[in-house]
């Protein structure tokens, strides 16, 4: 019985240790995973009911030895372990608990079976594992500084592109190009507008409202069956914007050393502008000076000291009154009842910064979306401030400005000069967005700010926290670089020096990335087959204890054989019961014990009162034969 209990703990433990091993995998080759738990759970339910049975035998025998029962009873004890109908015997119930129990016990090993195999289940989760991606791209600006654009250097038969383009002086007397000398100080490209593929890239931004993506972007990066994240780090641009007044009458402050060019009395309530945009005071004049085929001044040399000098980056001024709800269609006149407890002005000023990012970009389901992580504010892009009320007649047609001139950025710095380009080009799309004004009366727009999501369509105004949002909006812009890899700016993150262009990456472009899927995991519950592994155990080790009592009282170990039953009803006086469940005969009171017969005392089964507990000390000569 112990032997047995053994082996059905050592299988249990065998079953907790698969279900464990298996616990938080991914579910793989299900059925036959579920074949082997059902197997490990009904050989320990085997071991244990058959330990039980054992048991059971032990004390059947042990209650008929104490008690003396009726045939009915009898019947009913030694049939219960293979006849539920036998454990509703009432005189089993009153003379042979234990057994009663052990039999039930036995009935009950089933449950074993059925409730350790739920201890395992199948739950859906998200599979994740860190990996390496491939095809991940960043944004370099530094690229900017080398790319030249009279090299025309193509990728995979595509030209890479910049976002700047270019002025020269770098022409012969006949017009014809020639390649710059570093050591001529006459001999330069400046910066005349920015490139048309930016510029596209910039409006389909504002007109379609959200970051863009390449459609295989998912499939290059992630493959196929997995949904991927990664964070990549870069220096590129951002907006820095402070708020200078809020409310009527409210002071404005400075930024910096500039003063914004209108008060809080220009924005509604008191004003009539809904939305007043100053974006491009001190800017870089489109012609430098006069100048004939590709911006070569039509003078002779020496040319002008600052022509093509980046001189200022023009800060974002923008009042714009504010209301509670966007969505509620708000008084407009000011004859209207609440005009002045509607509208609230509010002025900002925004600084053009080289910013570092951490961004987070995901793939769910091959939609690319985007998490910015960080965002330092460095340096502004031109450290200078615009002075308004000068003039600097410096020979160009540039009029503009700037404290301190120690500052300006010339095109003989030709790898600053180019990155400080790129970022006035990206800058300038955002405010030719930005710049003009909204008239309230009748909603007059001198803006372009209605193609953007800046502006709700139900009053005319810039929508809630509109700081903030200007500086998503450029982020948006930036970021959907990534959608056209031919910008030189768009680079592998593995290796931002190297310009991707449309190539797909392999192995060599491998970046660390996390990657997931949605999957289904085994969960295995640990306790609920403790508790019943446990349970059956402990019932199963008293009912060998209880057995082995009743082996010790015999003395040996008995069975339920057929032979063994045939040895015990040889009593003669047996004869008059009945096989065929003769009422009368089930209602006989049996006794084990020594019975006397002609031949001798045997022991077995007899009827009540032909029965001796003790036995005998001398026994009757059996007959003769014959």
């Amino acid at each position: 019985m112990f032997c047995l209990i053994m082996i059905g703990s050592l299988l249990a433990i065998a079953h907790h240790l698969f279900y464990n091993y298996l616990d938080g995998k991914e579910a793989e080759n299900q059925a036959f995973v579920l074949r082997c738990g059902t197997a490990l759970a009904f050989l320990a339910k085997a071991h244990l009911s058959m330990a039980a049975v054992l048991a059971y035998r032990q004390r059947a025998w042990m209650t008929v030895r104490e008690n003396v029962l009726s045939l009915g009873a009898v019947d009913s004890l030694f049939a219960a372990p293979g006849d539920f109908s036998a454990l509703f015997s009432w005189e089993i119930v009153k003379s042979a608990r234990m057994s009663l129990c052990l039999a039930i016990y036995v009935w009950a090993t089933p449950l074993l079976v059925i409730l350790t195999s739920d201890t395992l289940s199948v739950v859906p989760r998200t599979l994740e594992e860190h990996s390496e991606c491939s095809s991940v791209r960043t944004l370099n600006f530094e690229n900017e500084e080398t790319h030249e654009w009279r090299s025309q250097k193509s990728i995979e038969g595509r030209p890479v592109l910049s976002v700047s383009t270019w002025n020269t002086t770098a022409y012969d007397d006949d017009f014809n190009g020639v390649d710059i000398d570093p050591t001529d100080s006459d001999l330069f490209d400046y910066w005349t507008t920015t490139a048309y593929a930016y510029t596209r890239l910039a409006s389909r931004v504002a007109y379609q409202r959200v970051t863009l993506t390449r459609d295989d972007a998912a499939k290059q990066i992630c493959n196929d069956s997995w949904n991927c994240s990664f964070v990549i780090d870069f220096v590129g641009l951002g907006y820095k914007c402070d708020e200078l007044a809020v409310g009527r009458g409210s002071k404005v402050k400075k930024l910096g050393a500039a003063k914004a060019p209108f008060t809080t009395e220009d924005i509604l309530p008191d004003g009539k502008f809904s939305y007043l945009a100053v974006t491009d005071r001190g800017d870089y004049a489109p012609q430098q000076v006069e100048s004939t085929i590709g911006g070569k001044p039509t003078k002779k040399p020496p040319y002008p000291k600052n022509l093509g000098a980046l001189r200022t980056e023009p800060i974002i001024w923008i009042g714009y009154a504010a209301v509670n709800d966007t969505e509620k269609l708000q008084p407009q006149n000011r004859t209207v009842d609440g005009w002045y407890d509607a509208y609230t002005p509010i002025i900002f000023g925004c600084e053009h910064y080289e910013t570092k990012y951490s961004i987070e970009f995901s793939f769910i389901n091959r939609i690319e979306s985007h998490v910015v992580k960080r965002r330092d504010f460095l340096r502004k892009v031109i450290n200078t401030t615009f002075i308004p009320d000068e003039i600097d007649n410096d020979g160009t047609l540039d009029n503009t400005t700037a404290s301190p001139k120690s500052n300006y950025i010339f095109p003989q710095d030709t790898r600053r000069y180019r990155r400080a380009a790129a970022y006035h080009s990206m800058g300038a799309s955002l405010r030719s967005l930005l710049n003009g004004t909204i008239v309230k009366q009748y909603n007059i727009l001198y803006t372009n700010l209605d193609m953007t999501r800046l502006m709700d369509d139900l009053n005319y105004l810039p929508v809630k926290d509109l700081r903030n949002e200007i500086q998503k909006l450029y982020e948006e812009m930036i970021l959907s670089m990534l959608s056209k890899p031919q910008f030189v700016a768009v680079a592998w993150a593995n290796d931002p020096r190297q310009p991707s262009g449309i190539r797909v990456g392999g192995a060599e472009t491998n970046y660390p990335c996390i990657r997931t899927r949605p999957s289904v995991f085994y969960e295995y519950r640990l306790i609920q087959l403790c508790l019943v592994y446990g349970v059956s155990i402990l019932l199963a080790t008293i009912g060998a204890y209880s057995g082995l009592q009743g082996a010790r009282e015999e003395g040996v170990m008995r069975d339920m054989k057929m032979s063994s039953i045939i040895a015990v009803t040889r009593a003669q006086h047996l004869n008059m019961v009945q096989s065929n469940g003769d009422q009368d005969s089930q209602s006989l009171s049996i006794a084990f014990g020594w019975v006397l017969e002609s031949y001798g005392w045997i022991r077995g089964f007899g009827l009540e009162g032909d029965v001796t507990r003790e036995r005998p000390h001398s026994e009757p000569r059996p007959p003769s034969p014959g």
